[in-house]
């Protein structure tokens, strides 16, 4: 009888063993299983803030952009960004004391401007720069005159509406020639006379610096 009980109590701490070894393998196991998840989760994440970010970072661009669009009031020139600068004839006159005035203003219609971090395209056909004779006018105050009969060449308005948004100057500053001379739609679309108020309104303070 006594060779049985120490048999059954052999016996028993052998299952006691197997169940804890058994218990603490499992755990083991569940441990790794849970370490391998987290580690391949850790990866899944990586990649995808590694190529979505950028993304993120885009859309946040264009809603900076579309920021300054409406507060700088651009979207009227990125509507009409579509027309060939080129193709109109454009003459710069001096009627200042500023020495260099009308060489500055064509380099700055020729190629742009800064507006904070916004380069306002130039691009324009400068086809010559000259102090102003007076034969026109005598007003010292900024003036633009068109040559272009507008009447029949209904598409060189928006060429104008542009212009105007380029330079930033009103409408009113506007005189069309064509009636009166003809001939200088031959050698030109449009002069722009800059008087001593050439800096006091518009767009054109920003050509001071020029752009490379």
């Amino acid at each position: 009888m006594i060779w049985k009980n120490k048999y059954k109590r052999k016996k028993i701490q052998r299952k006691l063993i197997n169940f804890r070894f058994l218990n603490l393998k499992g755990k083991f196991n569940n441990y790794m299983s849970l370490i391998l998840w987290i580690f391949i989760i850790l990866i899944f994440y990586s990649l995808l803030d590694y190529n979505f970010s950028n993304l993120k970072d885009e859309n946040d661009y264009r809603k900076w952009n579309a920021k300054q669009i409406k507060k700088m009031n651009l979207s009227e020139l990125y509507k009409l960004k579509n027309l060939n600068h080129n193709d109109v004839r454009i003459w710069v006159l001096n009627n200042t004391n500023q020495k260099g005035l009308a060489a500055k203003i064509r380099e700055c219609l020729e190629k742009g401007y800064y507006i904070g971090e916004t380069h306002i395209k130039g691009d324009y056909n400068i086809l010559k720069q000259d102090n102003f004779n007076s034969k026109w006018s005598n007003r010292l105050k900024t003036e633009i005159f068109v040559h272009v009969d507008t009447v029949n060449n209904l598409n060189f308005t928006k060429h104008l509406k542009e212009f105007l948004l380029f330079t930033g100057y009103n409408s009113n500053i506007v005189q069309y020639r064509y009636e009166y001379d003809k001939s200088l739609f031959e050698e030109r679309d449009i002069t722009i006379k800059l008087g001593e108020d050439w800096d006091k309104t518009g767009n054109l303070i920003q050509c001071n610096e020029s752009i490379n």
